[in-house]
């Protein structure tokens, strides 16, 4: 009998273990399994019973692993927005150029008073006006 298909499902330890005592229990006394034939059935529970272990491994390994890619992004997130804040703070006095948030196209000039962080988005501000930091066009002299 072909112990690693029983209706098409995977026969898992349990399954495996009833079917090899079933098998036993209603061999022949006339002709009983041969020793090599005990011996592979033997092995293939074994090979089984690895292969089980194997998955449940696997199977926490991607769990600790998706864990740690969602923990490191929400650093890495944090580091974003802190590195905006430090670099948005050496710009504090500086005159830039910006594009207005209101109108895109028209390109202003002004002074950056302080920087904000509202809503997990950095701004400068320039003239009582919140511009995103994405806005700043170039530092002028």
């Amino acid at each position: 009998m072909d112990v690693s298909r029983v209706g098409n499902a995977n026969v898992d330890k349990e399954a495996f273990l009833r079917l090899f005592t079933t098998q036993l229990k209603n061999q022949s006394p006339m002709d009983p399994l041969k020793g090599h034939d005990f011996i592979a059935q033997l092995a293939q529970f074994s090979s089984l019973e690895q292969l089980t272990n194997l998955n449940t491994s696997f199977t926490g390994v991607l769990e600790s692993q998706k864990e740690l890619s969602e923990n490191v992004s929400t650093s890495l997130s944090g580091l974003t927005k802190a590195q905006q804040i430090f670099s948005g703070g050496d710009l504090i006095g500086k005159r830039v150029e910006y594009t207005d948030p209101g109108s895109p196209d028209d390109v202003l000039k002004g002074k950056i008073e302080k920087i904000s962080l509202s809503n997990d988005n950095v701004s400068v501000v320039i003239d009582e006006k919140e511009i995103p930091l994405s806005r700043i066009r170039g530092i002028l002299k």
